[in-house]
């Protein structure tokens, strides 16, 4: 079995845009800098994460995407699931 290093997870909860996601990524782009035994590993279900660099041991999962109603209650974005 391979030998790994530390590992971070990162969720990023970004349903307006706000900039959590860059903000998110600059953070683990800064610690895989600063540690050479550390990768991270973001999660976030917004649907423009694909669509950015990542450095080598920072990773993405996407998982379904929700929305904020004008209520202030979260839905599903596309998979019409109870939350």
């Amino acid at each position: 079995m391979k030998k790994s290093g530390a590992r971070i997870l990162i969720y990023s909860h970004d349903t307006f845009g706000l900039g959590h996601l860059r903000r998110c990524r600059a953070i683990a782009h800064s610690l895989v800098e600063h540690f050479s035994n550390l990768s991270v590993l973001i999660i976030s279900g917004s649907p423009i994460i694909g669509s950015f660099d990542f450095r080598a041991r920072v990773d993405f999962v996407r998982v379904p995407g929700v929305i904020k109603l004008r209520n202030g209650e979260y839905t599903s974005l596309k998979l019409h699931l109870d939350i």
